[in-house]
Formats: structure tokens, C-alpha cells, sequence
């Protein structure tokens, strides 16, 4: 399904440029390979409109692009790996009557995980980038930014520079979302939901999380008093999505409203291209213009 669930937004250095070109052949020359007898993992671009030989690696609407990455991991339990290692060193014991040296037991180990590698199951993996040429940013399905450097990796490796930040402003995040909720500011479009996470200024093993709380309350208020910052809390945009707002700009949990998803629901089964393409229009006005407006809040704080 289309609809992301987590935003991981990176800038682009204003000075270049996000040219579809470019990004289209990068792509295609990564498309996914499942991986081989000897690798347990691999990455590569599959079309957005998934299965089929015609489907193209990239979706460009109105200067809005839409990739998909696929991973695949070879998965061989530690169990598995464990007891081949005891049978194979148990033979070679026995074969060269004595025991075996930590450096043979090791190099044995590799012996046995590329033997087993062929006969492992693989587990995937899929991930949604979207690429905004026109803002100059690119914005990534995933909660990890581990997972986002790995994706950014691979277009890097073909386009050879793609000079790309975390979003972030001047003034660090959790202060301004501390203010919001400490003056019980209010918005037109943006509200401050239910769920909220303060932590110590100072010592940041001290954490409150609270869920289902009335975030303006005077419970709220004499933890930010006692030194506390607003590290993630729940914003619900009143065009119909929610969200978890991160310190580190990250979205997590976005859900949108039926009265949104709704709205291309009259494609027909044969038509899921079409409704793939209305699906992303949608999603990306919309998401768009709740950053923009959270930008705004966020930059009036």
C-alpha cells in the first residue's frame, strides 16, 4: 500500500539540483537481482506499480517523483548456523584426532555459513522514497535513519553526489514544541493531540511518556517546569492526518483519515496504475501542505 507511515524528510543544498534525468537512470541502472548463492543481502529499485515487464522504476507526476526499494536478507537462524558449526567441527576433530584452534573453529564458521546460504529463506523488505523537485526534498517510508542513509546510498552510488541533510531549523525542535504546549498556543489548522514524550534537559534517561493525556494540562506543565523538554507528541492536521512529531524532524504513525483515502476509491481492479498514480497525487498535496504549515508554525515559535 502507498500511504506512507513515516517521513523521514532530507534537504536538498539549494544550489542543485534534483534532476529526474538523472535520477531515472541511476535507477535504472539498479534495478533489484535477487541475491546469489553466496550473498545474504541485496538491494535494488522495483516499479511502484509492482509486478510486470513494461512497468517502469520511476513515477514522475508534476515534478512529484515515486520510487520503490526491495530488499532481500537471507535469513539462517543463529541455531541452524550453530549446530551445522558443532557437526562440521566435530568431523574434522575426529578426522585429525585432536582438538580444533579458536582460529580454525572461526574460519570454519564462515565455511558453514556460506554452505548453508544457498538453502536459506529469504525475508523483504520494501520501502517508499518520494522525491520533490520541486521544494528540493526527498522524503523517505522508513522510521530508521539507518535504513534512509542505505537507500540514499544506493541512488549516491550511480548519481555520484546527491548532497542531502535532515531536515532541521536553527532553533533546536523540542524547544519550540515546549513552548506550544507550555503557552497552550493554538493553531487554525494544526492541533496538539493526546500523546506526548518530556525529557530531561540535562539527563536524558529521565523520560515521561503519557498517552491519552490532555497535553495542556497542569500535570504536563510541572514537568517542563521541573527542566523537561518535549521530545515527540502527537499533531493532528484538521485536512484529516495524524502524526508522531519526532525532536529530529522525523514523522512516525501517520494515518490518514477514510474521508481522505476514500476519495480514489472508484478505480476498477485492472485500473490499480491509475489508482496507484491518483493515490500518490493525493497523498503528496496532502502531505505537502501539512509540512508546509508545520514548517510555519514551527518557524513563528
Amino acid at each position: 500500500m502507498l500511504w506512507f507511515k513515516n517521513a523521514i524528510i532530507y534537504q536538498l543544498n539549494k544550489d542543485n539540483l534534483l534532476d529526474k534525468q538523472a535520477i531515472e537512470q541511476a535507477v535504472n541502472a539498479c534495478p533489484f537481482i535477487p541475491c546469489s548463492n553466496i550473498e545474504s543481502t541485496r538491494s535494488g529499485w522495483v516499479s511502484p506499480y509492482g509486478e510486470g515487464e513494461n512497468n517502469p522504476l520511476l513515477v514522475e507526476i508534476d515534478g512529484q517523483i515515486l520510487l520503490r526499494l526491495k530488499k532481500e536478507i537471507k535469513i539462517l537462524p543463529a541455531s541452524v548456523i550453530k549446530q551445522a558449526l558443532n557437526d562440521k567441527a566435530a568431523q574434522q576433530e575426529q578426522s585429525l584426532n585432536r582438538k580444533l584452534k579458536k582460529s580454525e573453529k572461526l574460519a570454519l564458521k564462515d565455511e558453514v555459513y556460506i554452505d548453508l546460504l544457498p538453502r536459506a529463506f529469504s525475508k523483504y523488505q520494501f520501502v517508499w522514497l518520494w522525491i520533490d523537485t520541486k521544494q528540493k526534498q526527498v522524503i523517505i517510508d522508513s522510521s530508521s535513519f539507518k535504513q534512509a542513509e542505505d537507500i540514499l546510498a544506493l541512488l549516491r552510488k550511480e548519481m555520484g553526489s546527491l548532497a542531502l541533510i535532515p531536515y532541521s531549523t536553527e532553533i533546536p525542535l523540542e524547544k519550540s514544541l515546549t513552548t506550544w504546549v507550555k503557552q497552550s498556543l493554538h493553531f487554525p489548522s494544526i492541533l496538539l493531540g493526546d500523546e506526548i514524550e518530556l525529557k530531561d534537559a540535562i539527563e536524558e534517561n529521565i523520560i515521561v511518556k503519557c498517552k491519552n493525556q490532555d497535553v495542556e494540562s497542569q500535570e504536563i506543565f510541572v514537568h517542563i517546569d521541573s527542566g523537561k523538554q518535549v521530545s515527540k507528541i502527537k499533531l493532528i492536521d484538521e485536512s484529516g492526518v495524524s502524526f508522531i512529531l519526532n525532536r529530529d524532524w522525523t514523522l512516525k504513525r501517520i494515518k490518514f483519515d477514510n474521508v481522505i483515502l476514500d476519495k480514489n476509491e472508484e478505480f476498477l481492479p485492472e485500473e490499480k496504475n491509475l489508482k496507484l498514480d491518483a493515490d500518490f497525487i493525493l497523498m503528496s498535496n496532502t502531505l505537502l501542505k501539512t509540512f508546509e504549515t508545520l514548517k510555519n508554525i514551527i518557524n513563528k515559535l
